[in-house]
């Protein structure tokens, strides 16, 4: 599937280089299941930083700190260039409408520029949030083995991160309603849902 003009120009423009949007036929969580991984609590093994609200230079500082969650935590696998890269899930075809029918979440492969941004321009312009300094993203390794999540609450903005995704049930059960109680979405992400469902309960079995 192609990917809009309109998010190339804002990964381009905080600081990320497209290297390519992943197909669904593989293994990986769907975007919308892995976004779920938010609800998971403490005993999950989610590990992560929280910045208060009034902190100074608080951009430079989130910045700062999810850099160092992402190495600590192993979110990085270098490119060819030598680039620490990883996957990103976004929206491709990036319209203006709030309707679920016309979103497609998709994991994007995506590399560190020299210089890149994600407290001001990709939270500002929308790609990794809600305005500057208010995170709203999910991330994976290229191994799907760790996911990350930015997000904005009331006593501050940080980021989580959790490993072997897979093995939550409550991310499970969150597929299954993708897959089948959530006619509203695009067909090809309850199908990707139903697939990834059906391969990791296998795997338990």
């Amino acid at each position: 599937m192609d990917i809009a003009q309109e998010a190339l120009d804002k990964l381009s423009a905080a600081g990320f280089a497209f290297r390519g949007v992943v197909d669904t036929s593989g293994e990986l969580p769907p975007v919308n299941v892995a976004s779920f991984v938010s609800n998971l609590g403490a005993e999950s093994g989610r590990r992560g930083f929280l910045l208060a609200h009034g902190e100074a230079d608080l951009g430079t500082r989130f910045n700062q700190e999810w850099e160092r969650l992402a190495r600590d935590r192993g979110l990085f696998s270098e490119g060819a260039d030598g680039r620490p890269e990883f996957l990103l899930g976004i929206d491709i075809v990036q319209g203006d409408s709030d309707d679920s029918e016309l979103q497609s979440w998709r994991w994007v492969r995506v590399a560190l520029a020299d210089h890149w941004d994600i407290a001001g321009t990709g939270c500002e312009n929308g790609i990794l949030g809600a305005g500057a300094n208010n995170p709203a993203f999910i991330m994976m390794s290229t191994d799907a083995e760790l996911l990350v999540d930015g997000g904005y609450w009331q006593d501050g903005i940080g980021a989580n991160a959790v490993s072997e995704p897979s093995r939550f049930r409550e991310l499970r059960d969150h597929a299954r309603r993708i897959a089948f109680d959530f006619d509203w979405l695009e067909p090809e992400t309850r199908q990707w849902s139903e697939r990834w469902l059906a391969r990791v309960t296998a795997e338990e079995a």
